[in-house]
């Protein structure tokens, strides 16, 4: 009984802990207004300024600023901040090259004042400077789909692992119990 406990224990932690992962590095899509775009050099502190000197490898970082096109309950415009970096050949494999690229389309949309679609992952966490990294902008219409169906996939496969080994245990379990 102890044993069973445990085990179905660790399976919902690898399962908690598994879905924050996905949820972080899966894509997601959104319906934006781009308002704003810059660069900031940064290191391993974050973004170089008098307060933090530089001391390590520099590189740029691009940021885009945006109006989400809808609006809160109380009728405010809520406006996000995207970060747009590489990731090169290293996780997560979005094999993405094209971050100065991504900043001109952005740039374009800001003066167009043209609705864009981003495709992102990440998430914004304000306590830690965490921005979602761009991987796409696409023009959009108001109507424009956001759902991800890599996102959908990813987390339907993920659901359904955790299904077949929750089953497997359990019949495990009543097998073990018999004997």
């Amino acid at each position: 009984m102890l044993l069973k406990r445990i085990v179905y224990s660790i399976v919902a932690l690898l399962a908690i802990v598994s879905f924050i992962w996905l949820d972080y590095y899966l894509p997601s899509r959104e319906l934006v207004k781009i308002v704003g775009t810059e660069v900031k050099r940064v290191d391993g502190d974050g973004v170089i300024t008098t307060n933090n000197p530089a001391n390590g490898q520099i590189r740029d970082v691009y940021y885009i600023s945006a109006n989400r096109n809808w609006q809160n309950e109380d009728g405010k415009i809520q406006e996000r901040v995207f970060r747009n970096e590489d990731t090169g050949w290293g996780f997560p494999f979005y094999f993405k090259f094209n971050s100065a690229d991504v900043q001109a389309r952005a740039k374009a949309f800001e003066q167009s004042q043209e609705l864009a679609l981003v495709t992102t992952y990440g998430w914004r966490m304000n306590m830690f400077s965490m921005f979602p990294n761009i991987v796409s902008i696409t023009q959009a219409t108001a109507d424009t789909n956001t759902y991800s169906i890599r996102r959908y996939l990813g987390i339907g496969a993920w659901a359904s692992a955790f299904i077949f080994i929750t089953v497997w245990l359990r019949k495990k379990f009543k097998k073990a119990e018999k004997e």
